[in-house]
């Protein structure tokens, strides 16, 4: 193993690479890294192609392929990696982006369908980040992350964010349409269900990047497919849907200030107050 050059991510080695593929690496290069997560293709001598992941917490992406058995699912083999999240070696698929095919809403209203209705018939004993299928847990949910931007707010690591802006975001957080949101059909969610996760294969879709699913509405994936597609999701989701999506994303960048990147906090801190701006937006909606 060795340490990433900048992140505090633990890679394969070449020689630890070529035993687990049966085949010496002739080639690895970066595809994306942040510093969470990096993701590289490997190339063998016997001419295949694989790609190359590992993480740092919190992901349950391991545990989701070791569990799950789906067609919407690239193969997948979790490597081990001692004190840290297991690493994955998975198939190389050549195939365009979802977000590639320039669909227009119809389309893009129908693959949705598709894909949810494919994530819910995914088979196994699927772990998730966390249960939000009942306003009582998101509650919960949500207080612990709006506590986490107060705490970032109140040792000034916040300055866009104030506390104002938390006592909004605290009160919307119980608003009619966003509680109605858990009143919808709930389910497992992929929750990061942008069009770059989903390759278009002539054998099918395939949806990447399962980090992070959960528990709840399950039309949160269908908002989250139309505007990465650049379609309004308000004409095909409970307004409380859009509301929970933003919300979501609020208790991620909030999270990882605290726990996870707090070198990124400048830039969380700028995300947050575009979020609580958007949910504002909102809100003057009705």
């Amino acid at each position: 193993m060795h340490r990433h050059p900048h992140f505090d991510l633990m890679l394969h080695d070449d020689a630890e690479l070529a035993e687990a593929l049966g085949s010496p690496v002739t080639e690895r290069t970066v595809v994306h890294e942040w510093p969470l997560s990096c993701v590289q293709r490997v190339r063998t001598a016997g001419g295949a192609s694989h790609i190359y992941k590992v993480q740092a917490p919190p992901t349950l992406e391991a545990e989701f392929y070791a569990a799950a058995r789906s067609p919407l699912l690239a193969a997948a083999r979790v490597l081990e990696t001692a004190g840290r999240p297991a690493a994955l070696v998975m198939a190389d698929i050549e195939a365009p982006r979802l977000g590639d095919l320039g669909l227009s809403e119809p389309e893009a209203v129908a693959a949705a369908d598709e894909l949810l209705a494919g994530i819910a018939a995914i088979e196994g004993d699927l772990p998730a980040m966390t249960d939000l299928r009942t306003e009582e847990r998101f509650a919960t949910y949500i207080g612990a992350a709006l506590d986490d931007v107060q705490a970032s707010v109140d040792d000034g690591s916040f300055v866009q964010v104030g506390e104002a802006m938390v006592g909004r975001l605290r009160r919307w957080s119980g608003g009619d349409a966003l509680r109605a949101a858990f009143r919808t059909p709930s389910g497992y969610v992929h929750a990061d269900l942008k069009a770059d996760n989903v390759l278009a294969a002539p054998d099918g879709c395939r949806i990447l990047d399962w980090q992070r699913p959960i528990l709840g509405p399950a039309a949160l994936d269908r908002a989250t497919l139309l505007l990465s597609l650049g379609f309004d999701p308000a004409r095909h989701v409970e307004p409380g849907i859009v509301q929970l999506y933003h919300y979501l994303h609020l208790a991620w960048y909030a999270q990882a200030g605290r726990r996870w990147y707090p070198q990124g906090k400048p830039w969380f801190d700028g995300i947050i107050a575009k979020l609580a701006g958007e949910l504002e937006r909102l809100q003057q909606q009705g």
